[in-house]
């Protein structure tokens, strides 16, 4: 193998590894945005559900306080 021929194929392996590292970082970041925009629909999910519930509970604590004071109110009459 000639000196000629050894840097060819320094320069390929060299071109070969610096194309898939820019080919994987690529995949990492598609990666990294695609699960980072679940995560943020999931969360958004859980957030609104938590308000929900906590809607629900707020009407559930008023329908309860308003049935008793209409029972406080019919033992006073």
């Amino acid at each position: 193998m000639s000196k000629w021929e050894l840097i060819l194929y320094v320069i390929a392996a060299y071109c070969a590894v610096m194309t898939l590292v820019r080919f994987m970082r690529q995949r990492r970041n598609a990666l990294t945005s695609q699960l980072r925009k679940a995560f943020d629909e999931e969360h958004q999910r859980a957030v609104e559900a938590m308000k929900k519930q906590k809607r629900r509970d707020e009407e559930a604590k008023r329908q309860t306080a308003f049935e008793q004071l209409l029972e406080k109110s019919r033992d006073a009459a």
